[in-house]
Order: structure tokens, then C-alpha cells, then sequence
């Protein structure tokens, strides 16, 4: 399993300054879909945003979707426990059994899926061994895919560097500490980001909306919009295929 911890911000020796720099920051989600490794696919560094508030209902931090039947996908969801404003680095799990269930509900529907065993090798020690924290163990379990996908962003914790600001301007703080003079940000995050405050900061904002591309299904048929877990046992390493934004990608200039 991979550790959990922070890389430092060293560069290498010799290494000049003279390509660009491109950074994707993300609440550490359960599970994600594919949309959320395509960003990283497009990214150098991903920053896993673990000291944001915990979001209340509804929040894929704590909960993914996973196939149910023919035609319906069903919640598969993480008890936690936390108070209103923790950030999501504190929230820790409610039920010791939480792990056991949920494998036991990828066993049942994904068990005739033709990469079903070769993934299940790659969960089960991260299931095995949760920990006592969410956002860690969100953390090794999107590293653990990122890996076995051949993905080669790297990866920095919020909490570690410290940040300055809020909402877009955290945002600005945690790409000049690294370096990043490009930010790639998904559709959700027009609402509040300020295009102004990232050209000013010499920071380019690249906004991407990551369109599902369809893949059979052993269950039935297409159904977008799934944890990366689903496709990762229809299709193993060849997920991969699946993580290109298909849509143009639009700048701040």
C-alpha cells in the first residue's frame, strides 16, 4: 500500500524552469469517477484539499456510486462521524464493519466482471487496513488506482502547505507555492472562481468538463456517472482509455 505523507516541494537538481507547471486541487472523494482521475491525467501535481470544511449531505467525500441492477446504480456510502465545520481531514469513521460491507457489496455485483480478481487484489489491502480517517484513506486508495492506471501526477496535502486565503484565493496561495503557473479546474469550480484574480496572479485557469465515454457493461447497459471502481473491473489497466476530456478546454485569457 502506498504511504500517506508529504514529498516536500523539492525540485530536481538542474532541473530548469522552463516547461509549465500544472495543477489540479480536489477534496480527497471516496472513490471517485472517472472524472476526477481525468483531471489528474491532465495534471502534474494534484492537491488533495483535506483541510476544506467537511461538506454536510450529499457529499462525495464520503459516498460513490456503484452499479445496483440492469438499469439503477445504488449508493455506497462511508459512516462517519464529525462535527459541523471540521475539516475533512478530522472526520473519521462511525462503524469498524464499514469496510467489510462494502467489499462484500463489490463481490456481489462486480464478481462476473472480467477484470474482477486482478482488482480485488488491488483493493483488498486497502480495505483490509482503513485506518481510522476518512481522507487518508481516500488518499491511499485514488494513489493505489493512480498507480496501477500509470498515472504520473504527483501528489501534495493541503494541510501540509499551509495555504493562505479562502475559495479562489486559497486556490492562487497553494499554485505559487508550487510552482504552478497553470490551474486545471472542472466545470463545478466557475461558480465561485474569479478569472480576474488568477491572471493577475500570472496563474492561466484552464477549465475542463470531463464528458463520460461509455464502456460495456457486464450488468446491462451504460451507466454514466459511476465510481472509477466500476470501470476498473470491466476493463482493468484499459481504464485508462477512458480518462481523456473528449470537450475543448477553455482558459482565462
Amino acid at each position: 500500500m502506498a504511504p500517506i505523507g508529504y514529498r516536500g516541494l523539492q525540485k530536481p537538481q538542474g532541473e530548469a524552469r522552463d516547461k509549465s507547471m500544472r495543477l489540479a486541487i480536489h477534496q480527497p472523494n471516496y472513490a471517485p469517477w472517472c472524472g476526477y482521475f481525468a483531471k489528474m491525467k491532465q495534471s502534474d501535481i494534484l492537491v488533495f484539499l483535506d483541510d476544506a470544511q467537511m461538506p454536510g449531505k450529499q457529499s462525495y467525500v464520503y459516498r460513490t456510486r456503484i452499479r445496483k441492477d440492469r438499469d439503477n446504480p445504488q449508493w455506497l456510502s462511508v459512516p462517519t462521524r464529525f462535527s459541523l465545520g471540521d475539516p475533512i481531514k478530522d472526520v473519521m469513521f462511525a462503524d469498524p464493519e464499514w469496510a467489510l460491507v462494502h467489499m462484500r457489496k463489490l463481490r456481489a455485483v462486480y464478481a462476473r466482471c472480467p477484470y474482477f480478481r486482478e482488482v480485488l487484489a488491488l483493493l483488498e489491502p486497502v480495505y483490509h487496513d482503513p485506518g481510522e480517517y476518512l481522507s487518508l484513506f481516500n488518499q491511499t486508495m485514488i494513489r493505489e488506482i493512480a498507480d496501477y492506471l500509470g498515472l504520473k501526477c504527483r501528489f501534495e496535502i493541503s494541510s501540509q502547505l499551509r495555504p493562505e486565503g479562502k475559495s479562489d484565493d486559497r486556490l492562487i496561495s497553494l499554485a505559487r507555492i508550487l510552482g504552478a503557473d497553470t490551474y486545471v479546474s472542472g466545470k463545478g469550480g466557475q461558480s465561485y472562481q474569479n478569472p480576474d484574480k488568477f491572471r493577475a496572479a500570472g496563474i492561466k485557469l484552464e477549465i475542463r468538463c470531463y464528458v463520460p465515454i461509455p464502456y460495456d457493461q457486464v450488468q446491462g447497459e451504460f451507466l454514466p456517472g459511476l465510481s472509477i471502481l466500476d470501470a476498473l473491473f470491466h476493463l482493468g489497466r484499459r481504464t485508462i482509455d477512458l480518462l481523456d476530456h473528449r470537450g475543448e478546454a477553455r482558459d482565462n485569457k
